[in-house]
């Protein structure tokens, strides 16, 4: 899944289940390892917490805070909408459109909290600037 560019609050703070799919793909290997544990969502929340936190934007407890958060939203979602979501990132249009990406959202925020949602949102409009500045 690519990291998914729409009306921001990380669209999003947003598929968080997208960047951490992304941010697992990385190193494929410790993701296998992953799903082969005895304790599966334990060891992705610990995958996700090595690749989020060599970024070195967040403390220690906001990577765990979101790790906990982002791999439990992405538990729930199911295949179909998943599939939901590519389809439309191929499309070309904003899974924000996608009434239970805007739940997902706000259950994220939710489970975040203020603080973590407003340092998300402030890091993705960062790197969307410097995305835009680089083309």
């Amino acid at each position: 899944m690519k990291i998914l560019k729409s009306n921001i609050i990380l669209s999003a703070a947003v598929s968080a289940a997208a960047l951490f799919a992304s941010a697992a793909h990385a190193d494929n290997e410790k993701l296998q390892q992953a799903y082969k544990s005895t304790n599966v969502k334990s060891a992705l929340i610990n995958v996700c917490k090595e690749e989020t936190g060599k970024g070195k934007k967040l403390s220690a407890a906001e990577v765990s805070k979101y790790c906990s958060c982002a791999v439990e939203a992405d538990g729930r979602l199911t295949n179909a909408q998943k599939w939901e979501i590519q389809s439309t990132i191929n499309q070309k249009k904003s899974p924000a459109t996608l009434a239970f990406v805007q739940k997902q959202n706000k259950d994220l925020q939710a489970c975040f909290g203020p603080q973590l949602t407003g340092k998300l949102k402030t890091l993705t409009e960062e790197a969307m600037k410097s995305a835009q500045a680089g083309k």
